[in-house]
């Protein structure tokens, strides 16, 4: 089977995630908004569900793999969401003013985390529609982790030299620290392609637009234009929000799952 000791690394991101997000979220968990700890919970479930099933598969649990698989279509939309509701939690802050950090960089991080919102149901929706190709479908599902690895590694760098952010005036050193790391997960994801170039065209694909996550956050976020639509995602109700997440995702899983003629899905191949 591929990839079969990507549960071990997923499992190492959990400490990662709580040493890097420990100042700002977990030592005050009851200051936190309400969006970071749907989000905080989602993704840590998703993680948890990745390694679940990178492990099963590997101990030929297919039945307990398979399970895993169908909780994903509940978790999935409650990810999608979670994701929505902090691009609009930094809105607000954003318009408000809570903070000089937000006001420098809501609008980017805004635009990195909208993209990974877009692409991480682009890649389970081709993780579905290739789940009868092993290699192919877990080289899919795993890429869509690589979006939160850019994150932990950031806010880590940004409390040590030289990316160390101290102040106002060192606030330039956190947008190098998050280049750095989106750079890290590029190569990174560029040397799982080169193990698997036959099947692992998603590594390739995320690669390019953990890169375009980069620059949309080095030259789109400063213009005008997108800080004033940016600003404009504090109004929208979240119903509204909350809705069209759950519908998008909704569309998306149960698309990929269909995907897979009826007459296909009693012989399973793998490439």
């Amino acid at each position: 089977m591929p990839y079969r000791h990507a549960h071990y690394y997923l499992l190492a991101l959990f400490p990662l995630t709580l040493f890097a997000f420990w100042p700002g979220y977990f030592s005050d968990l009851r200051g936190a908004a309400y969006s970071a700890h749907v989000h905080g919970v989602t993704a840590s479930l998703w993680i948890a569900l990745l390694a679940m099933q990178s492990w099963s598969i590997h101990r030929r649990q297919n039945a307990l793999h398979r399970t895993l698989g169908y909780s994903s279509f509940v978790l999935f939309p409650l990810f999608t969401v979670g994701g929505l509701l902090v691009i609009q939690t930094m809105a607000m802050k954003f318009t408000a003013g809570v903070s000089p950090f937000y006001n420098v960089f809501a609008p980017g991080l805004a635009l990195l985390d909208g993209l990974s919102t877009l692409a991480v149901p682009c890649l389970f929706f081709m993780a579905l529609k290739s789940r009868r190709k092993v290699h192919r479908h877990g080289a899919y599902m795993l890429s869509t982790v690589f979006f939160l690895l850019a994150p932990i590694t950031t806010r880590i760098l940004s409390d040590y030299p030289p990316f160390a952010v101290t102040g106002p005036e060192t606030f330039h050193r956190f947008g190098w620290a998050l280049h750095f790391s989106n750079l890290m997960v590029v190569l990174l994801l560029l040397e799982l392609h080169r193990r698997h170039p036959k099947s692992g065209r998603a590594f390739l694909v995320t690669a390019g637009l953990v890169a375009v996550q980069s620059l949309l956050f080095a030259f789109v976020a400063p213009l005008p234009l997108w800080r004033g639509l940016f600003a404009s995602i504090a109004t929208v109700p979240l119903p509204v929000l909350v809705s069209l997440g759950f519908a998008v995702s909704g569309a998306v899983a149960w698309a990929g799952w269909s995907s897979v003629p009826l007459r296909r899905r009693t012989a399973a191949t793998s490439s």
